[in-house]
């Protein structure tokens, strides 16, 4: 790796996901020379594989962020979705909404967002993308910061970007091997642990059941007493269960099984039955609604299915084949109770291999929110899924990146003379 050959000092940027991506293309327009470090073999894998290959690029509602949630809500007041918005007006991204405020190409393809990009990156007369480049050595000193690669390269930078990403999806190049580095710079970090990922339960219960896919609404008892709730659509697994309303849980889940208590899952098949509205997203926990309300409901609609159709199974043409089965021949009682208000004890969350995000990171009390400047070390930078903040499903991990990414090398930019 070679120094940049002008007069301008280079900034280096490690790591090539979405923040790091944003921050290389803000200093592309700026002019400012810089070297992107990617430790895989291609940059933008992760953002790849979000939104099912789709990319949900950000969320337009109302933020649901977890960790150092209100360093969330101050970045995004620098930074807010109308700037995240401009910024891919400026990269040439044509984008649309759908519905709860979730954002997405309008091409419907992820690729599109990494090509738009790298594009722009590719303009860059002075700004390179280095890939298979693993960062093992970051030292501040007196001409800026020596950053040192497993190969055996080195390079002088007077700013330094860390968008490392999290342990989060290790196969698309997740990883947390830059912590050590920041850490012995005199950075605080929350160890990271999975979150957004499936629940493991007993499997006793949902036995027969795998592959099975219904809406339902799922309650999280932490000490018997509810704790979340989430709706939407349910996947039961050889393991438990997954589905984004699952996932959803997974965070309070794992913290509450860390800390030793008893936690289980109700699943409530009301809305596979007609009987609550469809819906995809957190319920508040008065939401959630009285387990005895859905019990008489089910009931009831079992009870006159069996009154219009004596003799024949009253699940028969109402649920799913897979479920009909399991149940057949059980009393109204026994299978109304089962479809209102299933309690499954949860083992434990699925590992940051099945996790889309990890809660944990970087202590957000050491960087400033308006240019993600580490207040412990001049000239660096942190930013993305590095810092101890988690985002909702539904696009706002991807806007966190996006904005950390904006305002860190735009201060870059007004440093260094862009």
């Amino acid at each position: 790796m070679r120094p940049a050959e002008n007069n301008k000092a280079l900034t280096c940027i490690i790591g090539g996901g979405a923040s790091g991506l944003a921050a290389a293309c803000v200093l592309t327009q700026a002019g400012l020379p810089f070297v992107l470090l990617e430790k895989e073999s291609r940059p933008g894998r992760t953002l790849l594989a979000t939104g099912n290959g789709r990319c949900n690029l950000m969320n337009v509602s109302d933020p649901v962020f977890f960790g150092d949630d209100g360093f969330a809500r101050q970045v995004l007041a620098a930074c807010p979705v109308a700037a995240v918005s401009e910024f891919f007006e400026r990269i040439g991204l044509a984008w649309f909404v759908e519905e709860q405020g979730r954002a997405y190409p309008l091409s419907r393809q992820a690729a599109t967002v990494l090509d738009s990009l790298m594009s722009v990156i590719a303009q860059a007369p002075d700004g390179r993308v280095l890939t298979d480049c693993r960062v093992n050595a970051l030292e501040p000193g007196a001409r800026g910061f020596e950053v040192r690669t497993a190969a055996g390269d080195s390079l002088t930078a007077a700013r330094v970007i860390a968008c490392p990403g999290s342990p989060a999806a290790p196969r698309l190049g997740g990883g947390d091997s830059l912590m050590p580095l920041l850490t012995r710079l005199g950075h605080r970090l929350v160890p990271f642990t999975p979150a957004l990922c499936a629940l493991m339960t007993r499997s006793a219960p949902l036995k027969g059941l795998s592959g099975l896919r219904f809406p339902a609404v799922l309650s999280l008892m932490v000490s018997g007493r509810l704790a979340e709730a989430a709706a939407g659509e349910a996947l039961i697994t050889d393991t438990g269960v997954s589905g984004l309303c699952a996932m959803q849980l997974a965070r309070a889940a794992g913290l509450a099984l860390r800390e030793g208590k008893p936690v289980s899952l109700v699943v409530d098949c009301s809305p596979m039955l007609g009987l609550q509205e469809v819906c995809y997203r957190r319920l508040t926990l008065k939401e959630a609604g009285n387990r005895q309300d859905s019990l008489k409901a089910v009931e009831a609609l079992l009870e006159r299915r069996a009154r219009r159709a004596p003799g024949r199974d009253p699940l028969i043409g109402l649920v799913p084949r897979q479920l009909a089965r399991k149940l057949a021949g059980w009393p109204i009682g026994r299978a109304a109770q089962w479809l209102s208000g299933l309690e499954l004890e949860v083992i434990g969350v699925r590992g940051f291999d099945q996790a889309q995000v990890a809660a944990g990171g970087i202590d957000c009390r050491d960087i400033n929110p308006k240019t993600l400047a580490s207040l412990r070390v001049p000239g660096l930078h942190i930013c993305g899924e590095a810092l101890n903040v988690d985002g909702d499903t539904g696009g706002f991990n991807l806007l966190f990146a996006w904005a950390t990414g904006i305002l860190a090398a735009g201060q870059v930019a007004r440093e260094l003379g862009g």
